[in-house]
């Protein structure tokens, strides 16, 4: 097994795949880290609470420090999301890894809906079984691997109850935390390093947001490398189950998040039909401008044709006012001439 593959058994994203896909990268206790969060609104990313806290506590770290990259599936080639504030779960245990779940406030991110755009969250039922796509940026390895620079994508199999409730958080398939069993689905894993990797489903073609990877567990407990082996499992916060926080925490609607097709009234809804708005002035104006260079040039060639036409009619009135009082009269040679030929014969 190829355990040097960021995300084990997959491959390589594609650009626009996953628009909602972003990587948080700081420097946390002397640490350099590397998480993954995922855009649900132009003005929030959800990341697990683990990635913004100092180590040990829960208390949340100089979002000044962020780097929050999206828009690209290549990390070089994002552009940067300015933070505001960090909102961590207060029911955060970072021993026992409980609600690790915690919001990013950006300035309003640039969402074109192909190469960056929201991702609706999931309300739908989670069966044992059911297989799931997940994607991040994670290290190669456990220990001293690198990260990698193309976001990554692969299946993986949600477990069963009784093999998923060796974590205490585990509390039900349709509870705070989802588990993910490499047994049910060998080969196919993500490593410790894509803390927050987003776990979705595809409905009517649509992604929608299911979890955001915690951490693994390893019933064999042998050594560090839990990557893809098939005794570990791994596991995810329930978003769904969040959304009551997400939504105070945003102060928005919670139908905002569950939308997939929000409104004007709803969060990013506004932008899209912004951008309708701005095609349809834009269509407007070109009309606008076509058509008033057609009727310029219509008039142009009308006004020549009418200037045309009347030196014509000019010079048609002249010949016959010309023709209509008969010889010259400056001509006098001519007109005694002819008079006096007239007189005498």
């Amino acid at each position: 097994m190829d355990l040097n593959k960021r995300v084990i058994g997959g491959r390589e994203a594609k650009e626009g795949e996953f628009p909602f896909v972003a990587n948080l990268q700081y420097t946390r206790d002397k640490i350099s880290l590397q998480c993954v969060g995922t855009i649900i609104h132009d003005q929030f990313i959800v990341v697990p609470a683990f990635c913004v806290v100092h180590l040990g506590t829960n208390k949340a770290v100089d979002y000044r420090d962020l780097i929050v990259g999206y828009g690209s599936i290549e990390r070089s080639k994002q552009q940067h999301a300015r933070v505001v504030t960090i909102v961590v779960n207060p029911e955060f245990v970072p021993k026992e890894m409980t609600n690790d779940i915690a919001l990013l406030q950006v300035e309003p991110l640039n969402l074109t809906y192909l190469s960056a755009a929201r991702i609706p969250i999931y309300t739908g039922s989670i069966h044992p079984g059911q297989r799931l796509d997940v994607m991040g940026w994670g290290n190669s390895k456990e220990i001293n691997g690198e990260w990698s620079e193309t976001l990554m994508t692969t299946s993986v199999v949600i477990g069963s109850p009784n093999v998923c409730a060796q974590s205490s958080n585990f509390n039900g398939i349709e509870g705070r935390v989802l588990c993910t069993d490499n047994k049910a689905y060998p080969g196919h894993d993500l490593c410790d390093g894509e803390f927050g990797a987003s776990l979705v489903v595809k409905v009517d073609n649509v992604y929608q947001l299911v979890g955001t990877y915690s951490y693994h567990t390893d019933s064999s407990a042998e050594g560090y490398n839990r990557c893809a082996k098939n005794t570990s499992l791994a596991f995810y916060t329930h978003i769904y189950s969040y959304l009551g926080f997400i939504a105070s925490s945003a102060n928005v609607p919670a139908d905002t998040f569950t939308n997939p097709f929000p409104n004007q009234e709803n969060g990013t809804g506004q932008h899209r039909s912004g951008f309708r708005m701005g095609v349809l002035i834009a269509i407007c104006i070109m009309f606008i401008s076509v058509s008033a260079i057609f009727a310029f040039v219509l008039g142009l060639r009308m006004w020549r044709k009418r200037n045309s036409l009347s030196r014509d009619w000019q010079g048609h009135t002249y010949e016959l006012a010309r023709r209509s009082a008969g010889p010259d009269p400056g001509n006098h040679s001519s007109s005694v001439s002819d008079t006096d030929s007239t007189l005498w014969q």
